[in-house]
């Protein structure tokens, strides 16, 4: 049976059915070729809702390396490091220090991290639920421009509620989606 396994009884949702071929001991057996991890990404880049999720997460993840090398290059700027090995290499002790320039940018990077992290997971189930392209995309775009703007108001200070304004926006996409997601699977819990 070698390049050749015994067919599940319950198919992939992911993969198409698999074709039962007929051994000499007749026994159904499938190819493996059905299971292959490049049917899987074939499958999941052609659902459209999936995709456009991929471009906005991808965005944003690159938005947060960029906020990351922000702080890096203001701790460097700024000669205002949290390790004192760093402050060594970069003229000594006294360097271990806080900015309020380089606080600023730590602290947007780490909004990022708590909420674009759970728009991953959240916007990635989503779109398998099989929403209509046009909200989901509002949905992503909306969480998108919200990071955006957020990020803004955080590195460059601006004025009340902006900021605030912005992260409720982003976070009501997000839960708009958590519910949906859930309307679909609660019938399985």
């Amino acid at each position: 049976m070698s390049g050749r396994r015994l067919c599940n009884t319950k198919p992939s949702p992911w993969a198409p059915s698999p074709q039962p071929l007929r051994t000499h001991h007749s026994q159904t057996i499938c190819s493996l070729r059905t299971l292959e991890p490049e049917i899987f990404t074939e499958t999941m880049l052609n659902n459209e809702v999936f995709s456009c999720f991929v471009f906005y997460a991808l965005l944003l993840v690159l938005k947060m390396f960029i906020i990351s090398i922000i702080v890096g290059q203001l701790r460097l700027r700024r000669k205002a490091f949290s390790n004192p090995e760093d402050a060594l290499r970069h003229g000594g002790l006294q360097f271990v220090r806080q900015d309020p320039d380089v606080e600023r940018a730590r602290r947007a990077h780490l909004n990022d991290v708590e909420n674009i992290c759970p728009f991953l997971f959240i916007g990635a189930v989503y779109s398998l639920t099989g929403p209509s392209l046009f909200v989901a995309r509002l949905h992503f775009l909306v969480f998108f421009l919200a990071r955006l703007v957020h990020s803004a108001a955080y590195l460059f200070g601006l004025k009340a509620p902006t900021r605030s304004v912005s992260y409720s926006i982003g976070l009501i996409s997000c839960l708009l989606m958590a519910v949906q997601v859930l309307v679909v699977v609660a019938s399985y819990a």
